[in-house]
């Protein structure tokens, strides 16, 4: 019986390992090839429109249900601890996220699709909900550091609790610099795109890879002293 718990626990945890690194190199991969996009101008969801937009929406969807299932495995490994429940759950919710704005197609944008001028870009209820899940997104795994933060450092590891717990802290920051630079250049600065799009997943794919160890340890699968690798444990 323990067998079978642990197999498919080990597999949620890769599901939240895989989900980052296929999200940022598919996003990246339409940027810089489908005509029009322009990254200091652009932003990702705005992938979902046009005719190749189903390869952004299936992306979107497909690592929106990774998440949810490495949020799964997530609240078997964090049993215990405050924020061993509303962690997990506030991880699924950042992957619904996910999942609702790629079921939804963004407004077209100056520029992109190809032929969109200024006076055709109007705003509808897809465009609208999309953004307002992509907003949702962000502030969910705010949410979802502070948590994971607070549980790691009632449990005694109070470095992972620093580790993860400095996304929340850091991303606000990050925002009013990228308005201070918006205001100050007039647009979205290509390294600034980038930074917004694999921050979020490098950080949800080292707290997979940090629980993948832990659990592989306590089931004894690998040396235990490998469940702390990908993160720092207090």
């Amino acid at each position: 019986m323990m067998a079978r718990r642990t197999l498919p626990t080990r597999a949620l945890l890769a599901c939240g390992a895989v989900a980052g690194p296929v999200y940022v190199t598919v996003a990246m991969a339409q940027a810089l090839t489908r005509d029009g996009f322009d990254l200091t101008r652009h932003r990702f969801t705005a992938l979902t429109a046009g005719d190749l937009g189903w390869v952004h929406k299936s992306n979107m969807l497909l690592v929106g249900m990774l998440t949810v299932l490495f949020a799964v495995g997530a609240a078997r490994v964090l049993r215990t601890g405050q924020g061993a429940v509303w962690g997990p759950r506030l991880l699924g919710l950042f992957g619904v996220a996910y999942v609702i704005g790629g079921a939804l197609t963004a407004d077209p944008v100056a520029g992109f699709p190809p032929g969109a001028a200024s006076e055709m870009v109007q705003t509808t209820w897809q465009g609208a909900a999309q953004n307002a899940s992509r907003g949702a997104s962000t502030f969910l795994l705010i949410a979802t550091s502070v948590v994971i933060a607070r549980q790691f450092a009632t449990t005694g590891r109070r470095g992972s609790a620093w580790f993860y717990g400095l996304y929340g802290a850091a991303v606000p920051v990050a925002f009013a610099a990228l308005i201070a630079v918006n205001s100050a250049v007039g647009n979205y600065p290509y390294a600034i795109a980038v930074v917004f799009l694999v921050t979020p997943w490098i950080w949800v794919t080292i707290l997979a890879v940090h629980l993948y160890g832990r659990e592989s340890a306590l089931r004894g699968g690998v040396p235990a002293f490998m469940a702390t690798r990908g993160a720092p444990v207090g």
